[in-house]
């Protein structure tokens, strides 16, 4: 008999919710991790109120960096909008410390979880899954694949294609001191959308850390140092970064967008969470909400599965009908349509109408919705 019930690929928040929740359920979850936390994670660090809300933390009673948003900028093309709320309508975390929190509730309620155990390998052998670990050699009847964008799980049993669309992005974030808090002006986000529109840029204060960063859709000819120094050059002129500031450098990172190619979500012995199954937003890359409602999504699969042999393939049927099946959106598909021109007067139209802004960009697009009270 196995040691554990299902074996874990990745701390993340999609990780080690799954966990947490299996765990909590009276299963015997392995979470193995290759880093030792707390960890540097590059990510702007937004989540929404669902998300919080689905991993049950409370934003008053959560003891680390977080910073409730009631406002938002939208710039585009000389342009700049501002959207308000009543109440907060997203939240800033730092992942670092995100992450470690999420990771010691999974560990307190159960789940055996492993820092510094990377996975080389992952095989079926016989009626088991076999991962292969700097830190030992682990089975299990079923696996969860939550470890990112080159997660192991998905590269042998996610059919991940060449043909999928990769963004990547770097960020920089900055713990400030006291005498540079003034320089932020106010506690509201900015997003600065790429002219060609193939990607866009934040600025994210969060109490006294300050995340820059862009991501843009990879492929030929895209230059993304140069819309990186575009952006820090255009923040500086506009008194927003300083001059004086110095930030701490630039680390990049790489997400699949699930709207071509998508990935193999679940099979008969596995399922993919969070970056791992593509899930992260079309078109604005807010990941951290999917990875959470698809690590609870695919911990109550795991568990029905054990339990009552009810197929994991129920996971992913509830993946595709929450998250559609990995084609191009709406919206995407109708600037895809449009000449370059022709989009980018579309776009403009959209950010200068406030309910559009509020519901369809920032609401549909980003997840910002104010919480009734």
């Amino acid at each position: 008999m196995a040691d554990h019930d299902v074996i874990v690929v990745g701390g993340g928040p999609g990780g080690s919710t799954a966990a947490w929740r299996l765990a909590r359920a009276g299963l015997r979850p392995l979470l193995l991790d290759a880093a030792v936390f707390p960890r540097v994670k590059v990510c702007a660090g937004w989540v929404t109120p669902e998300a919080l809300a689905d991993v049950e933390v409370d934003p008053a009673k959560y003891p680390l960096t977080i910073q409730p948003f009631t406002a938002c900028g939208f710039a585009f093309d000389g342009a700049r909008h501002e959207t308000r709320w009543r109440r907060p309508a997203s939240y800033g975390i730092v992942r670092k410390e995100f992450d470690h929190h999420l990771l010691d509730r999974a560990r307190a309620a159960g789940a055996d979880a492993r820092e510094g155990a990377r996975v080389t390998a992952v095989t079926r052998a016989r009626d088991e899954i076999r991962v292969v670990s700097e830190r030992g050699v682990f089975t299990a009847p079923v696996v969860i694949g939550a470890g990112g964008h080159h997660c192991p799980v998905a590269k042998a049993f996610g059919e991940v294609s060449e043909q999928e669309e990769v963004v990547i992005a770097q960020e920089s974030e900055t713990r400030l001191p006291p005498e540079c808090l003034d320089a932020l002006r106010d506690g509201a986000p900015e997003l600065y959308l790429e002219p060609d529109l193939k990607g866009y840029g934040w600025y994210f204060p969060k109490e006294d850390v300050l995340n820059i960063g862009i991501g843009v859709i990879s492929g030929p000819g895209v230059d993304l140092p140069r819309r990186r120094d575009a952006l820090l050059a255009s923040l500086r002129t506009s008194g927003r970064l300083p001059a004086d500031l110095r930030i701490e450098p630039f680390r990049g990172h790489a997400y699949v967008v699930r709207r071509r190619a998508p990935r193999r979500l679940a099979g008969d012995d596995f399922c993919l969470v969070g970056d791992a199954a593509g899930l992260a937003r079309d078109l604005s890359g807010e990941g951290i909400g999917p990875a959470i409602r698809s690590g609870i999504l695919a911990a109550e699969a795991v568990v029905a599965h054990v339990r009552e042999g009810i197929p994991i393939d129920s996971y992913a049927q509830e993946i595709v009908r929450r998250y559609g099946r990995g084609e191009t959106g709406w919206l995407g598909r109708q600037l895809g349509r449009l000449p370059d021109a022709c989009a980018r007067v579309l776009v403009r139209a959209m950010l200068a109408t406030g309910a559009t802004r509020r519901h369809v960009v920032l609401g549909g697009i980003f997840g910002m919705r104010e919480v009734p009270s």
